[in-house]
């Protein structure tokens, strides 16, 4: 991939110096914006349209969820990465919900971060180990009201193996030589079968049955 072009949204100082020499360090990642507030990160956003936007919604008195939804309409084709120290289920589900592309914590790796950028510029999905750990309990809970066994057809788990890995329905139907309405009919299928109603839904069912590896969905 050709140079990736960042913009980092962070108030805390330790956090935003340690994301920033990660970046320095990759001579195909290049920090446009350190935005401190949310007007300066829209603006930066409508000006310069980077590749991935990192940000944390929880800090108080910077940004929120809907900042974050704001920002997405500001530049469409931005991917969003989330680095929180949020350990909260519900609000990481609202999160995920609202279709960011990575979620890894404060407390990850050098390594870890800077792989969650890489798999966000592609517009993959990339969550860290705590945050699956906080998912899976979700997903278990569920799991648990409803032991029967659920059967997917050979297409079917394919496609779900691909949506894991953060290919759109396009994408799919190209891979499978398929057309859209054909997989738009799987997808709803899955989501029926599986009693799920989101694509975090799938993604967290796929890691908990080991169709995809946590970090390489």
């Amino acid at each position: 991939m050709s140079e990736i072009k960042v913009v980092l949204a962070d108030k805390h100082d330790l956090t935003s110096a340690g994301i920033k020499a990660f970046i320095s360090e990759r001579h195909d990642l290049t920090l446009i914006k350190s935005a401190t507030t949310k007007n300066a990160l829209l603006k930066s956003l409508k000006e310069n349209k980077p590749d991935v936007l990192i940000a944390d919604y929880n800090i108080q008195g910077f940004l929120t969820l809907n900042d974050l939804e704001e920002a997405k309409a500001v530049s469409s084709q931005t991917k969003l990465l989330i680095v929180s120290s949020d350990n909260d289920r519900e609000n990481i589900n609202k999160v995920l919900e609202s279709g960011i592309n990575g979620y890894v914590t404060k407390e990850c790796s050098k390594q870890e971060i800077v792989n969650a950028i890489y798999a966000t510029a592609k517009g993959q999905k990339f969550f860290c180990n705590k945050i699956l750990d906080i998912l899976l309990e979700k997903h278990t809970q569920k799991e648990d009201e409803n032991c029967e066994p659920t059967n997917l057809s050979k297409r079917e788990t394919e496609i779900l193996k691909l949506i894991a890995k953060g290919n759109s329905t396009l994408k799919i139907a190209d891979k499978l030589h398929l057309s859209h309405h054909t997989v738009n009919t799987h997808r709803k299928n899955i989501l029926k079968k599986l009693k799920v109603k989101s694509p975090t839904e799938l993604i967290i069912y796929a890691i908990n049955t080991g169709m995809v590896k946590p970090n390489n969905t």
